[in-house]
């Protein structure tokens, strides 16, 4: 495949498509659609840039051994998903200092450690080229989610580790969460 065009299909602030026009090994022409937190000429495609972070997830661990987790309503599928913490990472925040604010906005907790559990990674590149690191973090102080932006709406809560296994397989749990949840 070539690339040899982009059009812009939309203009918002935190999400973009995109058509990518491409040309296939037989030279016949394809349209592509892609959604992507940044701009044209910050595109994956363009900028062959793979190590860019849009994102952080974060395993918010007590000193206890329990993992905190949310149940957020997501408009996609008009329900709730459990979950980890995560958010975008705003323009010129360091990954370590998306996750700290992130954390403490979605879960009211602070870090008492910090430690890349994965670099920046594609998410779902047959959609997007957005990329998510996760980090680890031993995590502090008490529960809430009156920090959380007046448009999440979400639950926090503690789950033993030991149980997180037979939770995601009663639960809906989002596949990131989910594969996290299963290799502790």
């Amino acid at each position: 495949m070539k690339l040899i065009d982009i059009v812009q299909l939309t203009n918002n602030k935190f999400l973009n498509m995109y058509k990518l026009k491409l040309i296939n090994r037989k030279g016949n022409p394809k349209d592509y659609f892609v959604a992507s937190r940044r701009d044209r000429l910050h595109l994956s495609c363009v900028t062959k840039d793979h190590n860019v972070c849009d994102g952080v997830m974060i395993i918010p661990i007590t000193e206890d051994g329990e993992i905190v987790m949310l149940k957020q309503y997501r408009p996609a599928i008009s329900d709730y998903l459990y979950e980890l913490p995560a958010g975008i990472v705003d323009p010129g925040e360091s990954i370590e200092s998306a996750a700290k604010r992130e954390l403490y906005e979605e879960t009211g907790l602070i870090a008492k450690s910090y430690e890349v559990y994965l670099k920046p990674s594609y998410t779902s590149v047959g959609l997007t080229d957005e990329t998510t690191a996760i980090v680890k973090m031993v995590v502090e102080g008490e529960i809430t989610n009156e920090h959380a932006e007046a448009d999440e709406d979400l639950e926090v809560f503690k789950l033993k580790i030991s149980d997180a296994k037979k939770f995601v397989e009663s639960h809906n749990v989002s596949i990131k969460g989910a594969l996290i949840l299963m290799s502790l």
